[in-house]
């Protein structure tokens, strides 16, 4: 993990707004170990999918977070996932990361869903996640959303969605996919 003493202003004040707490703990500790070379895992060791990723439960609230490999081939480094009521049963927000340096398109065909999702396409450069150099757009309701710029989406529950093209990367980003269950989801959404 990245010593805390040596991050910059900008990103402890990052951190100060994160409110889903020990999510911002984990995607800085992602955003440490792959920027640095040496951090990084050895390509030969095979990790598993999303559906066999078991995080282990060291506290009945502390997860640690196991990395697992994308179905998508452009995204080849280590990603992570928080589970939510999977790890935690009282859990209800299910959290992913994923550090992306070439095009893709992410998110299937346009669907919709009973819970409430957010979309955030961050800059990959851990001194400023603000430095987001890639064209992307996704379909929101019944308009396509063109950006060049950080940003989130939010995907109230029974909204038509995606799919999430990756048109261009100039500069490594960061892919973050949160959602909370369909119980916590309060939102009337479109029926």
């Amino acid at each position: 993990m990245a010593n805390p003493g040596k991050r910059s202003t900008t990103r402890r004040d990052f951190f100060q707004n994160v409110s889903t707490g020990a999510a911002g703990i984990a995607f800085a500790s992602v955003l440490a170990r792959l920027n640095d070379p040496t951090m990084g895992f050895p390509q030969q060791q095979k990790l598993g999918s999303l559906n066999t990723l078991k995080n282990v439960k060291h506290d009945p609230y502390v997860i640690e977070l196991k990395p697992w490999q994308s179905i998508h081939k452009s995204i080849t480094a280590p990603m992570i996932t928080a589970l939510g009521p999977m790890d935690i049963p009282e859990s209800h927000l299910s959290i992913g990361f994923a550090y992306m340096d070439k095009p893709e398109t992410l998110g299937g065909p346009t669907h919709k869903h009973p819970h409430d999702q957010w979309i955030f396409l961050i800059g990959g450069n851990p001194k400023n996640f603000l430095d987001f150099d890639a064209d992307c757009e996704m379909l929101l309701g019944k308009e396509i959303k063109k950006i060049n710029y950080p940003c989130y989406f939010f995907i109230p529950k029974n909204t038509d969605h995606c799919p999430l093209e990756i048109k261009r990367v100039g500069k490594p980003l960061v892919f973050i996919d949160a959602r909370i269950t369909e119980e916590a989801s309060v939102r009337t959404g479109k029926k």
